[in-house]
């Protein structure tokens, strides 16, 4: 099936037609669908993400759409999902090619195994660092950093490589006024709290935050605050001190609370600096963590 006969039941225009040959769904979203597709003219596999009917003529919505590649684009990092181009449907629906990745979500994973050894943890967590440090470099706030963002890619080893995906609400932060030109977005429970309280708009510092409460999940099988709402959430951080993994998880040593309270600090000017920093953290907590404490104690 192309992606035209898919979106309007008609025939495609040639370029889409002799380029893109399209499969089944394999992700959705607000704003579009990613379709399993074959790039017949390299001969690879690809995903397109085709933006939904109702949004094609927003020009707001289509500007964020053209943003997400863009900015995507200019990361250039194994850890980033690479954009490959963009299409555009007989109808005038936007696509954007990704590259095909093979394995599953973090929060796939996490849904199917409930924790994660101190070891994988920080292996995925030291990753996703290295990604974010691309893009903080080129002035790029993701914005959305969780599980459902961050792909496992299988590459038949042990490790998986780690990828962040989806940047459909990053934001470059070069050459903006500050903060008029910004609207709260994201997902509550990864909101730092001076983004979720409208303190001040999300910088380099909030994407960090997100990256430890991934972390805290990983390790515990939850955020450490938790809620079925917007509202649930903000009352959770401002009435609640920062659970204890260690006490959650009696495995893990002590020294992880000590880095937890630096990477979820309320207060954005004590958390860590830079996400090598909170790697290169986290790297010290697992080398001087007793071996037996990485031991995996699966949930049931």
């Amino acid at each position: 099936m192309r992606i035209e006969e898919l979106l309007d039941n008609r025939m495609p225009t040639p370029v889409l037609e002799s380029r893109y040959m399209v499969g089944e769904i394999i992700g959705e979203g607000a704003i579009g669908c990613v379709y399993a597709a074959r790039d017949v003219v390299l001969g690879i596999d690809v995903a397109v993400k085709v933006m939904r009917h109702e949004h094609a003529h927003k020009a707001n919505v289509i500007e964020r759409f053209h943003r997400e590649a863009a900015l995507a684009a200019r990361m250039l990092s194994p850890h980033v999902v690479k954009v490959l181009g963009m299409a555009v449907t007989r109808s005038g629906a936007p696509c954007i090619v990704y590259e095909r990745l093979q394995g599953e979500t973090l929060s796939e994973r996490l849904a199917r195994k409930g924790t994660l050894t101190l070891t994988e943890t920080a292996d995925i967590v030291k990753q996703i660092a290295r990604a974010l440090t691309r893009a903080h470099a080129l002035g790029v706030i993701h914005q959305d950093v969780k599980p459902d963002n961050v792909f496992l890619v299988d590459e038949g080893g042990d490790r998986p490589l780690v990828k962040l995906i989806d940047f459909g609400i990053a934001e470059s932060i070069v050459g903006k006024d500050r903060p008029e030109q910004y609207e709260l977005a994201g997902t509550p429970e990864y909101m730092a709290p001076e983004v979720l309280f409208g303190v001040s708009p999300p910088d380099s510092r909030s994407d960090l935050y997100a990256l430890g409460v991934v972390a805290f999940e990983c390790l515990t099988g939850r955020c450490p605050f938790p809620g079925e709402s917007f509202l649930e959430v903000l009352m959770g951080v401002r009435a609640g001190a920062l659970p204890s993994a260690a006490v959650l998880r009696p495995d893990l040593d002590d020294e992880i609370d000590e880095w937890m309270n630096r990477a979820l600090h309320p207060d954005p000017f004590w958390r860590f600096a830079s996400a090598k920093e909170l790697g290169d953290a986290l790297d010290k907590v697992l080398r001087t963590a007793a071996p037996k404490r990485h031991v995996l104690r699966r949930a049931a």
